[in-house]
Parts: structure tokens; C-alpha cells; sequence
């Protein structure tokens, strides 16, 4: 009774596991190794009633010359524990074969779940790519409306005319080299080369220091580190962009992304601290709505 009282907890046990989520992996790997000990253990305590009805037939042989009642008295005790032995193998099986419909069914949630977060950092990636395609076309149509203007100016003629027009081009070039760089860059992440892109975002914050894209370029410098899952390192990365552009348009997607890489590293109390922040100070933007629904799933 004991055997099969503990068999039944072990099932029930098992029960819930089937709703496990990507946070619980740790915990019911643990669980599992557990169980697998104790059925281990069942196997262990089957080996010795086997043994122990080997024995009991044994002594059988041995009075069987006692008597014909003792001799069906001692079959009977075999025969039981026999019985009880193919009980216990059948439970065992039972139980295994819910281990590994239980391993199963964690693997695809688990798959489910990394799919589910690769489609949201692919859409927050088409959007600040569709977001800085704009702005690039935006500020050449700019760009080029101004050379126009310099050139419609030109004919005219001032005395000061001619370092005006050297301001202006040298403006022109570098605010398009600015631009091409950035993009460069925007390009080399798409692809997959994180490296290539950290390096040619740094190389536009050293170039131009006064550029509006700096607070960009520092996210995205963030933004490499967390798809190469080197989520201390994005940590450091996001927090110069909520440190140094708190005004920009990137503060929301930094402190979304901070919080997430704590919880990736098993930090669940500054994730929730970091969450709660971007909460409150944008309570409006979508960034915070994904991050309620995140905090959810804490409890």
C-alpha cells in the first residue's frame, strides 16, 4: 500500500506540469530528476522483493517435507508478492511513459515561446528600419531643397556668397555621409552582423557627436548584445541610452529591453523594478503595455 500510496502522489504530482512555462524549466528539470531517482529507488525495492521471493521459494523446497498446509501457505505468500511485483512494473511504466509525455509537451511550449519572442524583436526591427528609412528620405528631401535654395541664391551674388556655399556643401556632404553610414550600419544588423553593425554605429557617435541618431546608435548597440543573448552586456548598453538621451525617442524601447534582459538572467527583482518604471513614466506608450502583460506573468 505504501508503493502504490506514493505512486499515486507522484502521478498528481505530474498532473500540472503539463501547463509549464518557459520560467518553470529549471524548477520541473529539477522535479523530473527527482522523480526519475525515486523511480530508481521503486526499482531498487523491486530487485529486493524479487530476491526476497527467491528466498521465500527456497525455504519452500527446504519444508516442503513439513507438510503439505505450510507448503501452500508459503506458495500463497509468493504468488501474492508476485503479483504485487507486476503491479509495481506496470505503475513504473506508467509513470515513465508520463515523464516523457511531460518532456514533450515542455519542449514545444518552450519552442512555442522563443518563436513567439523572435516575431516581436522581428517586428520591433522592421519598424525602427521602416521608422529610419522615413527619416533618411525625409531629411535628404530636406538636404536637397536647401542646395536647390543655395543655388537659386547664387545667381544673385553677395560678397558673402562664396563661403556661404562652402558652409553649405560641406553641411550637405557631411549630413549625407552621416546618413549613409547610419544606414550601413542599420543594414549590417538586419543581416545578422552584430559585430560589423556595434562597430559602424560607434564609428558615427565618434564622427559626429552633435548627431541626432547618437541615441539611436547606442540602443541598437544594446539591441546586438541582447539577439547575441549577451544580456549583461545589453544591460550596460541600454542603460547609457536611458542615462545619456532621456528626452529620445529611444527611452521607452531601452528601459522594455533593460527589463527583459534581467529577467533572462534570472534577475526577476530588478526586471520587475525596471518594468514598473517605464510603467510609470509612459503609462501611454506600447512599450508599457508589453511590459504589464510581462509583469503578469511574473506572479
Amino acid at each position: 500500500m505504501k508503493n502504490k500510496l506514493f505512486i499515486i502522489l507522484v502521478l498528481i504530482a505530474f498532473s500540472g506540469f503539463g501547463c509549464a512555462l518557459r520560467k518553470d524549466v529549471d524548477i520541473l528539470n529539477n522535479r523530473i530528476g527527482e522523480m526519475r531517482l525515486r523511480v530508481f529507488t521503486a526499482e531498487s525495492e523491486i530487485t529486493q522483493l524479487k530476491a526476497q521471493a527467491d528466498n521465500i521459494r527456497m525455504r519452500a523446497d527446504e519444508i516442503s517435507r513439513a507438510g503439505d498446509e505450510k507448503e501452500k501457505s508459503l506458495r500463497g505468500q509468493s504468488a501474492g508478492q508476485r503479483t504485487e511485483i507486476e503491479a509495481l512494473k506496470e505503475n513504473i511504466s506508467v509513470l515513465n511513459g508520463r515523464l516523457e509525455e511531460t518532456n514533450h509537451l515542455l519542449k514545444q511550449k518552450i519552442k512555442t515561446q522563443e518563436e513567439s519572442e523572435k516575431k516581436i524583436d522581428g517586428r520591433l526591427a522592421r519598424i525602427e528600419e521602416e521608422s529610419a528609412t522615413y527619416r533618411t528620405y525625409k531629411d535628404r528631401i530636406a538636404v536637397l531643397e536647401q542646395y536647390l535654395s543655395i543655388e537659386a541664391k547664387e545667381k544673385v551674388g553677395t560678397p558673402d556668397s562664396d563661403a556661404a556655399k562652402k558652409d553649405d556643401q560641406k553641411k550637405i556632404t557631411k549630413e549625407i555621409a552621416e546618413d549613409e553610414l547610419y544606414a550601413s550600419a542599420s543594414q549590417a544588423y538586419n543581416k545578422g552582423n552584430y559585430s560589423t553593425a556595434r562597430e559602424k554605429f560607434q564609428e558615427l557617435m565618434a564622427k559626429y557627436p552633435e548627431s541626432d541618431k547618437k541615441d539611436n546608435c547606442q540602443f541598437w548597440i544594446g539591441e546586438s548584445f541582447y539577439q547575441e543573448k549577451w544580456y549583461e552586456k545589453a544591460i550596460l548598453e541600454y542603460q547609457k541610452v536611458i542615462e545619456k538621451y532621456p528626452k529620445g525617442n529611444k527611452i521607452q524601447a531601452a528601459l522594455l529591453k533593460q527589463g527583459l534582459s534581467f529577467y533572462n538572467i534570472g534577475d526577476k527583482q530588478n526586471a520587475t523594478l525596471v518594468l514598473n518604471e517605464l510603467i510609470q513614466k509612459h503609462p501611454k506608450s506600447n512599450e508599457a503595455k508589453v511590459a504589464a502583460k510581462k509583469l503578469k506573468g511574473f506572479k
